[in-house]
Parts: C-alpha cells; sequence; structure tokens
C-alpha cells in the first residue's frame, strides 16, 4: 500500500495516467464475437471470376455437351446404348452380332479349360481352335454339349483322357448361342457356311439324344457322320428371321 493517504490509486497507476490508458484502449479495434467476424472480400472475388470465366469457357466450348464435335471422317463413337439413360435413336445390332455377344459371355464358363483363345491347355484340355470336332458338322458338336464325353478322346492327332460335363441344363438359346460363337470364333468353315446354330437346331438335338444316359465316348461320337448338321431352318444373320 502507499504511505501517501491523499493519493488516488483510480488515477494513477504504475507511474502512468488512468487518462492515458483509456485513450489507448479506445484506440484499439474491438474484437468482434466469434463467428462473427467480417468477410473478406477477396475470396468472393475470386470465386465469382472463377465462376464467370468457366461458364464463359463452358459456353464458347461445349458445344450444347453433344458427342458430334467428335464426328470426323476418322472417327465415328459407337451408338450410346438404348434403354435407360441410352439413346432411344441407337442403331440396333445386327441379329448375329448380338447372338455372338451372348454366346462369348456363355463362353466364359469353358474358358477355364478351353481358354479364352481356344487353344485348350497341353496334355490336360483339348483345343477347339481348328479341331475336327468343332470344324465338322453340327450334331457332333451338340451331342458333346448335351451329353459331355468320358474316356480316351483324340483332337487333331493328340490323345486326352479326361471328362467334360454335360451342359444340358442350359436353356436351348444359350446352348444356340455358344455353339455358334464357338463355330465362328474357333472354326474353320465350309464356303458358304454361316456357323450358326439355332435354338430350334439345339431342340432337335435334344430330342435326337434324349434317350442316352451316359457321355460320349470316341466311338459313338465318331459312328455320327462327320457332316451331319442338325436339322432346322436357315436363318438371315441380319434379322435372325428365317431366311427367304
Amino acid at each position: 500500500m502507499s504511505d501517501n493517504p491523499d493519493k488516488n490509486l483510480d488515477y494513477e497507476a504504475e507511474g502512468g495516467s488512468v487518462v492515458d490508458v483509456h485513450d489507448a484502449v479506445r484506440r484499439e479495434k474491438v474484437l468482434p464475437p466469434t463467428g462473427k467476424e467480417p468477410i473478406s472480400f477477396g475470396p468472393l472475388i475470386l470465386t465469382a471470376l472463377v465462376l464467370i470465366l468457366g461458364a464463359g469457357y463452358l459456353g464458347a466450348y461445349s458445344n450444347g455437351f453433344r458427342d458430334d464435335i467428335y464426328v470426323t471422317k476418322y472417327y465415328r463413337p459407337d451408338p450410346r446404348p438404348a434403354g435407360a439413360g441410352g439413346d432411344a435413336a441407337a442403331e440396333k445390332l445386327a441379329w448375329i452380332d448380338q447372338w455372338m455377344k451372348d454366346g462369348k459371355k456363355v463362353y466364359n464358363n469353358c474358358v477355364p479349360c478351353h481358354g479364352p483363345a481356344g487353344a485348350g491347355q497341353p496334355g490336360l484340355f483339348p483345343p477347339l481352335k481348328d479341331s475336327e470336332w468343332v470344324n465338322g458338322g453340327t450334331t457332333r458338336l451338340g451331342a458333346i454339349m448335351l451329353k459331355g464325353i468320358s474316356g480316351p478322346f483324340t483332337v487333331n492327332g493328340v490323345g486326352y483322357n479326361n471328362i467334360m460335363a454335360p451342359w444340358d441344363t442350359l436353356g436351348d438359346e444359350k446352348v444356340a448361342q455358344v455353339l455358334t460363337y464357338i463355330r465362328r470364333e474357333f472354326g474353320t468353315l465350309k464356303e458358304g457356311e454361316d456357323g450358326i446354330v439355332t435354338t430350334e437346331m439345339v431342340k432337335a438335338a435334344r430330342e435326337q439324344f434324349k434317350d442316352r444316359t451316359t457321355p460320349w465316348d470316341e466311338a459313338g461320337l465318331r459312328a455320327i457322320p462327320e457332316d451331319s448338321m442338325l436339322p432346322g431352318a436357315k436363318v438371315d444373320p441380319q434379322t435372325g428371321q428365317p431366311a427367304q
């Protein structure tokens, strides 16, 4: 405490005037409460500038987001698929192209043994590519697909000894599609042949071999004439309708 009882501590502190202290306080900027600070105009101006320039660029170069800007005499993009979210005016695939696409999907079940290119696995699983069983008539191929094979089997002069399970649980359409894919993708077709196997032909094969309860052996398959074809009308590859 001060020894001078007349000294007013409200007006003097640490040797400085309280009035001077108040003046200094008044010169200081008052900090706003948290969350109520003023917004800087710099970022707002920069954001507005980016939006304006971006909108101008899109307007000048987006061509209304149409894809015809990519069409040239060297490149024409595939049509968007029809259906939900697609282009209703998209060109429709030819029947044979769709039939082959679906056949390739079914063939994915055969890839573990015969490989994606139909080359098989040496010593284990026979090839389909250029195999006499693929190049021949459709009756043998349908018989193999529906009833399977068991025991020694010769393909392109090479012996194999394993089992192919029957695929008779597949629907007629899927069997027809995969047989068409195998013949056209891996076979060597004779002149004038289109390699197409139809649902009608697979139904005929089921009827022909319905009484067989065991897989084929090579002797049984060779008893079927090599050029024997399953009965059924030929179809127009473009439409899938019976050929005129």
